[in-house]
């Protein structure tokens, strides 16, 4: 009787599950399609191409202040840098994820095409940060942006061997620099900081996609002490040191304030955007990291000391137990894995 009732429950129930199955599939292929959709719109940073049409925004991003001479990076807003109004940190790829990268938001403000000349701030120095501005400039700091996923990079020409010029580049571009008697308008030793920066943007345009795309990144630096009218005015400051001219007094990293200023220049670049990375290939730092690679070196000694150790005391006790007399008597009544070495 049990059996038989089980029998006619079971058509039931599977009715049921068929019904509550045909309601859940259209919630299950929305989901699906949201998801498809989501999957296409999807825009992975440095991998695929981003276009840019005219007056887009291109966003400036800051990344950290690093030295040859001392190996410590140093966040870039531990400096008087100028500030957004919200500091936002935006990692742009996996690799800067993994490798701990404090990647954030600026305050400079470029639009795609536009060549012009912009004010970023006025920044009034304590004496505190004299003292770090100064000291930094002194170890040879560089500070370096992103544009786009391309690092900001600093265009020299070096003299070769055999007598020819090559364009070498490096990464980022020098916070200031020590005066000296071929400086004019400096005084040996002193230190001053570079408050406007020039930013080069090269760009490639093709019948293959719209708008343009970003294939370079140079900075120029410059010290210019500024002047102004009257009082400062943040909403309209009138400086009296525009146009830039090579006569102006640099700018020494001990004052009471400092004026940042930038400006931008577009040129047409006939590189791709897929061989826009070559360019970092001839980088002029070739001085050797030795405390990273000592620290590397400790590194793996003391992780295969570490390893040796857990193995000759294993082997030692395995071999003291083998040879004691016990465990000769034992062997007789060994039995398992241990029984193999005797077939």
């Amino acid at each position: 009787g049990v059996v038989a009732e089980e029998q006619r429950a079971a058509p039931g129930a599977n009715i049921v599950a068929l019904h509550s199955l045909a309601r859940t599939m259209p919630r299950l292929a929305a989901r699906a399609l949201a998801l498809i959709a989501s999957a296409q719109a999807f825009y992975l940073p440095g991998v695929a191409p981003r276009d840019y049409m005219d007056s887009d925004k291109v966003e400036i991003r800051v990344h950290k202040l690093s030295s040859p001479r001392t190996h410590l990076p140093f966040d870039y807003y531990s400096l008087p840098f100028c500030r957004p109004d919200n500091l936002v940190k935006q990692a742009e790829n996996l690799g800067e994820v993994l490798h701990g990268a404090v990647i954030q938001n600026s305050p400079y403000e470029v639009f795609m095409g536009r060549s012009e000349f912009r004010i970023a701030c006025r920044v009034e120095l304590t004496k505190a940060q004299k003292i770090t501005l100064s000291q930094r400039v002194r170890q040879d700091y560089r500070v370096h942006l992103i544009m786009d996923n391309l690092p900001a990079a600093t265009k020299m020409i070096a003299e070769m061997a055999d007598g020819t010029k090559k364009d070498m580049y490096d990464r980022g571009f020098r916070l200031g620099f020590l005066g000296s008697k071929d400086i004019p308008g400096t005084e040996p030793t002193k230190p001053y900081v570079n408050n406007h920066l020039r930013f080069i943007v090269k760009y490639h345009r093709s019948d293959t996609f719209p708008g343009s795309r970003i294939v370079g990144f140079e900075v120029e630096a410059y010290s210019v002490k500024h002047t102004y009218e009257g009082q400062w005015d943040e909403k309209s400051p009138k400086l009296t040191s525009v146009p830039l001219r090579p006569d102006l007094a640099p700018m020494l990293a001990w004052s009471n304030e400092i004026v940042y200023t930038y400006d931008v220049v577009w040129e047409h670049s006939p590189i791709a955007w897929a061989s826009r990375w070559d360019l970092y290939l001839y980088m002029g730092d070739d001085q050797v990291h030795w405390f990273s690679i000592l620290n590397s070196l400790v590194i793996v000694l003391l992780l295969s000391g570490i390893v040796a150790m857990i193995m000759v005391r294993t082997l030692r006790r395995d071999l003291a137990e083998y040879n004691s007399v016990e465990e000769k008597e034992e062997l007789l009544e060994e039995s398992g894995w241990k029984l193999v070495h005797a077939d």
